[in-house]
């Protein structure tokens, strides 16, 4: 029997160009940008929540291969890189890429684990995390405008 796909939803509402609150499930995430882009810098941009989205997938995903590969890890700290030219959705240059050129994840981890074992782990983890996949493999975006009601 197949397994029901997971389907995720958010409702974000633009309270200004570079202010928006947005609810997933029954959380709120503030969204703003800095002040040289028109924000308050009042709460994370969406680019660095999609480091964070990138860096908490990566901790949950080394933890849950971790236990089923029976390896001992009792922690992580991540760190989630990313640099970008802003040229293109500034509309100075056309050519170069809008979003991240690269990102870079260093996951350090806690436990009394081999250098075989993180390895095993990184390769499980690398092609198992649903946020690296949608990073890393072009994900079809099928975007509508409409007026408001």
């Amino acid at each position: 029997m197949a397994q029901p796909l997971y389907t995720g939803q958010v409702r974000t509402v633009g309270e200004s160009m570079a202010r928006s609150t947005t609810e997933a499930q029954a959380f709120k995430i503030f969204m703003d940008e800095p002040v040289e882009l028109g924000g308050q810098n009042g709460a994370p941009s969406p680019l660095d929540f999609i480091l964070a989205a990138h860096a908490g997938c990566l901790n949950y995903m080394t933890f849950f291969v971790a236990r089923e590969l029976g390896i001992p890890v009792t922690g992580t700290e991540i760190t989630v890189k990313g640099s970008l030219d802003p040229a293109k959705f500034a509309g100075t240059h056309r050519e170069v890429r809008a979003g991240y050129q690269s990102l870079t994840a260093t996951i350090h981890v806690k436990g009394d684990v081999t250098q075989e074992q993180l390895a095993h782990l990184l390769r499980e983890v690398e092609t198992r995390c649903p946020v690296s996949d949608n990073l890393a493999h072009a994900t079809p975006i099928h975007l509508s405008m409409l007026p408001a009601a």
